[in-house]
């Protein structure tokens, strides 16, 4: 899964908030871990971004 504008980082977002503390061996939890590495990705894509333009 890849985030690629702050729409879609805000829907994952919202998202982890919603399935938040799944349970293990759960769809939810499956999604849950793939939406906190793409956001992850995002904020450290972002956060060099801002170091390599500021």
């Amino acid at each position: 899964m890849v985030l690629k504008n702050e729409g879609d980082y805000e829907k994952a977002s919202e998202r982890i908030d919603e399935i938040y503390g799944a349970k293990a061996g759960t769809p939810e939890k499956k999604e849950l871990d793939e939406l906190l590495k793409a956001v992850k990705e995002y904020e450290d894509d972002f956060i060099k971004f801002l170091k390599e333009n500021g």
